[in-house]
């Protein structure tokens, strides 16, 4: 093979010789072409919505004139209503709520008049010094904000009142919404009202009921969060299995129920959470530190 001739030698090496080009980077996405993830929007706690109950036989819609409290409800027929299967704390100037109708029955005491001595006693020291309890305020208020002024719905499938003479019924606010908006639902899930059972309402409205009252205990909502904390909560309760309402200890009406309808609880949030509700509140609630009104 002949050799290569000069010129063709020096033209190789300078070749071989030449730097390489580093590569050329990209460049950068423009802003615009960069994907972003859209934000998530918040999720909404869906509305409780109770299960059916019978409209009230007589003028079941009614305009709400005045909420002198937590669980009452004035209308301009001059009607008064006591929202079913709750209770509210106490105002100063308000009746507490007794349970004669359901508690003093035959079949689950015996006779005894030191039952009714007991509850004139109680009746007396509470109209010497009449407070308001803790969260009655908050419970009036929320309820004002709700149900003043409003067309409302009545349901309960007889005419019933309680021993103040309130007409007992379920209550929806006619606002728009699909169904209306459940007082009793509302009080409950937000923490300004407990569930007391109602022998005439369903099994499925007090398990609803129920299940918002558990959601409240457990979040600490409202009432709750006090409620729980006093020293009083560490006690232990006995409860009726009839009337599913719960007595202290010290309480005479709680040695006179029958062994057969007798439930023991250790502290007040087994008794809550097993949906028994006190009868007499103020056993263990207490005052309210603002008493204006």
């Amino acid at each position: 093979m002949s050799a290569l001739p000069l010129p063709a030698i020096v033209l190789c090496a300078m070749v071989l010789a030449a730097p390489v080009a580093a590569p050329v980077p990209a460049a950068p996405a423009e802003a615009a072409d960069v994907v972003l993830s859209a934000p998530v929007p918040a999720r909404e706690e869906p509305r409780p919505v109770l299960p059916d109950v019978p409209l009230l036989p007589h003028k079941p819609r009614a305009i709400v004139v005045q909420v002198p409290d937590g669980d009452t409800l004035r209308l301009t027929d001059r009607r008064i209503i006591r929202l079913a299967c709750l209770d509210t704390p106490d105002l100063a100037f308000s009746r507490p709520t007794t349970f004669t109708h359901q508690e003093l029955r035959e079949e689950n005491f015996r006779a005894d008049d030191t039952v009714v001595k007991e509850e004139a006693k109680e009746a007396r020291q509470a109209r010497q010094k009449p407070v308001n309890q803790y969260f009655a305020l908050e419970a009036r208020d929320a309820l004002r904000r709700l149900a003043a002024k409003k067309h409302v719905l009545l349901r309960a499938a007889t005419s019933r009142k309680d021993p103040q003479g309130r007409l007992i019924a379920d209550v929806l606010v006619e606002d728009g919404t699909s169904g209306g908006t459940s007082l009793a639902a509302f009080l409950v899930e937000h923490g300004f009202a407990y569930v007391v059972h109602d022998p005439m309402f369903s099994r499925a409205y007090h398990e609803a009921l129920y299940a918002l009252q558990l959601k409240a205990i457990q979040a600490r909502r409202g009432f709750w969060g006090v409620i729980l904390e006093l020293d009083a909560a560490r006690l232990p309760w006995v409860g009726n299995t009839e009337t599913r309402l719960f007595y202290s200890g010290n309480d005479v009406r709680s040695q006179q129920i029958k062994p057969r309808l007798r439930m023991y609880f250790g502290t007040l949030l087994d008794a809550f959470s097993s949906g028994y509700a006190p009868a007499n509140s103020r056993d263990f609630w207490p005052a309210a530190q603002n008493q204006k009104g």
